[in-house]
């Protein structure tokens, strides 16, 4: 039996206390992908339009050759890229293993970003760690 977007994101436990109608309008914002491992979400120094909300499995985040983080569940990637579209990747993504992960568009991410106290919550924090990860 194939899994609703809605029956993913209830997965995710930044979104635990959402309602099951909040999850259908989330939902009705993103596509789901599944992707192989060895796949790449993200290419630092490309201007990419998509920030992708981890379901199932990890991906690799690396600046240059260096590994910066190991990613998984629950986390957001590509998010500064979508927030801010003149900016460029700071990192590359990779998937580790077999990814699922839900994909924002910008006009997607800004709505839910706007309508869901949640998201915006999940947003900052993640937006919050990649900046003191920059500066460090």
């Amino acid at each position: 039996m194939a899994r609703t977007t809605e029956h993913l994101l209830r997965s995710v436990p930044a979104l635990a206390d959402c309602s099951p109608r909040e999850l259908r309008r989330m939902a009705a914002l993103m596509d789901v992908v599944s992707l192989r491992s060895g796949a790449t979400l993200t290419s630092e120094g490309e201007f990419e339009n998509q920030a992708f909300l981890l379901v199932e499995g990890q991906v690799a985040v690396t600046v240059g050759e260096d590994l910066v983080a190991v990613l998984g569940p629950g986390e957001l990637v590509g998010e500064l890229g979508v927030i801010d579209r003149r900016l460029p990747r700071t990192a590359t993504v990779t998937a580790m293993t077999p990814v699922t992960a839900c994909v924002l568009t910008p006009r997607g991410f800004d709505s839910l970003r706007r309508g869901f106290p949640a998201v915006a919550a999940l947003v900052d924090r993640t937006v919050a760690a990649r900046q003191e990860r920059l500066a460090g």
